[in-house]
């Protein structure tokens, strides 16, 4: 079976990590993967695993020889497996420019399908994708009820990373850390704000300061300002391995107000680290029945911080165990291998 997986670049971002995840385990597992990307850059690139077979597309080429270039390099594969809309969109346009009739999976990653429900345009029609999946029910019903998919073609898979080796095996943990991009969706403010209520440092990893939503970076800054907490909140941007450096704190955060299904809680899990988070996404209904003080039922300060006091009496071999049995890579593998299985089946 020749696996393709497709995505315009490697940043820093969830979608990213789940592709770039995905090749490495596959290739670890002997079978035969190819990653396509349409630029190359990222910080996530030095994390392929060598030996892998990696095709930079797009770069320095106009748009038709791209499409060209695109259709040589999927011809001979059994599962095209293409991550978020934009990707998608290029790889079935590139196919009918070419009159090339090959089925694709897509991978849905889009995080704000809790308050951006539109289709997009073609979806139903010349676009309309024959297997999909998504990163959370509000993605996989949408694709449903919204796209008209059928049913027994929607797969919800969650997702899941590759653990990495902690760089503070010894190390005492101090603070807090927060795992996300700078969008207001994020809710930075109210990491913030518990962070000043338990008078803990606060440590925010973003992939930049400027990438973000247009004034959001300023807005915090003025926000951190205004309540005197200038010196304990701490931006790092640009890690490339943020779970390698999560033990160093004592508990972590992720305070959105919207997600897909977030990689930074399953990364926080595979370190054992302690986490408050809010109700959203599908990792997040696995660990509130386990640990339901982890997972809160609004945005006030008052009530996180209480269950600050609850958590941190949790074990990291609690929460290394709740990894270990319900997110590791080999239970993700089997789910892929089983929807790559339905997906042959179905174009035979």
């Amino acid at each position: 079976m020749k696996i393709v997986q497709v995505i315009d670049q490697l940043s820093l971002g969830g979608a990213e990590r789940v592709c770039l995840n995905l090749v490495n385990l596959f290739h670890r597992k002997g079978y035969d993967v190819k990653l396509i990307l349409f630029k190359n850059k990222g910080k996530l690139l030095e994390f392929i695993d060598q030996g892998v077979d990696v095709v930079f597309l797009k770069e320095n080429q106009n748009k038709i020889q791209a499409y060209k270039n695109l259709v040589e390099e999927l011809e001979d594969a059994d599962i095209v497996h293409v991550h978020m809309r934009q990707n998608y969109r290029f790889v079935k346009k590139a196919m009918l420019f070419k009159s090339v009739k090959k089925p694709v999976i897509f991978h849905d990653h889009y995080g704000k399908i809790a308050i951006k429900k539109r289709v997009p345009l073609f979806y139903k029609s010349l676009l309309k994708p024959h297997f999909y999946i998504g990163c959370s029910k509000l993605l996989t019903d949408w694709a449903v009820n919204k796209v008209k998919i059928k049913k027994e073609h929607v797969f919800l898979v969650g997702n899941f990373v590759l653990n990495y080796k902690t760089n503070y095996e010894n190390h005492t943990p101090k603070g807090l850390v927060l795992v996300g991009s700078l969008k207001k969706v994020k809710n930075h403010k109210l990491a913030i704000d518990i962070a000043k209520s338990l008078n803990k440092d606060l440590t925010i990893y973003t992939p930049s300061l400027k990438g973000g939503e247009k004034g959001y970076y300023e807005m915090l800054v003025d926000h951190i300002n205004k309540i005197e907490f200038k010196d304990r909140v701490h931006f790092i941007t640009g890690c490339s391995n943020v779970q390698a450096e999560l033990k160093q704190y004592e508990m972590a955060l992720l305070t959105s107000t919207s997600e897909g299904d977030p990689l930074a809680l399953v990364e926080y899990m595979a370190q054992g680290l302690p986490f408050l988070c809010s109700d959203l996404g599908e990792a997040v209904k696995v660990v509130k029945k386990y640990y339901p003080e982890m997972v809160q039922s609004n945005f006030e300060v008052d009530s996180w911080v209480a269950n600050y006091h609850k958590v941190k009496e949790i074990q990291s071999k609690q929460i290394e165990s709740l990894y270990n049995e319900h997110f590791s890579s080999d239970l993700y593998l089997e789910k892929y291998l089983s929807i790559y299985k339905k997906f042959l089946n179905s174009i035979k």
